[in-house]
């Protein structure tokens, strides 16, 4: 007999997250919504993972995992560097996230990873060239009132350059 799906209203990840992370979480759904992403969530040993699919190219845009029972937000920044300029205006702390992810091989190597590995993330930061993979934890962040600013411009600069929806290019609400 196939599995039935489980519907996870989004209300109850919302909750999880804290009542701190309301507004950043409802501004970040609303506009991935308004710019062609579905969701979907699901359950995880540490809580929820809630995954934003940019529908006309099926690819991921972002996703909420939690780590020691608190949010954080990965951001898949295939577009990486057209915003180079943000990433490197981050704070210390988050660009050391980033240093400190796993590299791609597959970049390194083309003949590294598996064939149907996307690659993962080409880009300069602090004037030194970064090949991350996208399957490690290099655009992940604790939602903190530091990051979260910072995350809203990402998601919005990787949403302004995978799609040329003018929605997306509206200024995100609340920042």
């Amino acid at each position: 007999m196939p599995k039935q799906a489980i519907t996870i209203p989004f209300s109850d990840f919302s909750a999880a997250a804290g009542t701190e992370h309301d507004d950043f979480i409802a501004t970040i759904h609303t506009f991935l919504q308004d710019c062609g992403c579905i969701y979907k969530i699901k359950t995880a040993a540490n809580g929820y993972v809630v995954s934003y699919v940019h529908k006309p190219t099926n690819r991921t845009v972002a996703n909420y995992v939690f780590r020691k029972n608190l949010p954080m937000l990965r951001v898949y920044a295939d577009n990486v560097q057209a915003y180079e300029d943000i990433i490197n205006s981050l704070p210390k702390t988050m660009k050391d996230t980033i240093k400190q992810g796993g590299n791609c091989s597959r970049l390194i190597n083309p003949n590294a990873c598996n064939s149907r590995c996307l690659q993962g993330f080409d880009f300069v930061l602090d004037g030194e060239r970064q090949q991350k993979c996208r399957c490690h934890m290099s655009f992940t962040f604790f939602l903190t009132e530091e990051t979260k600013p910072y995350l809203k411009e990402m998601v919005k600069h990787e949403m302004q350059n995978r799609t040329h929806d003018p929605t997306c290019n509206q200024p995100l609400l609340g920042f």
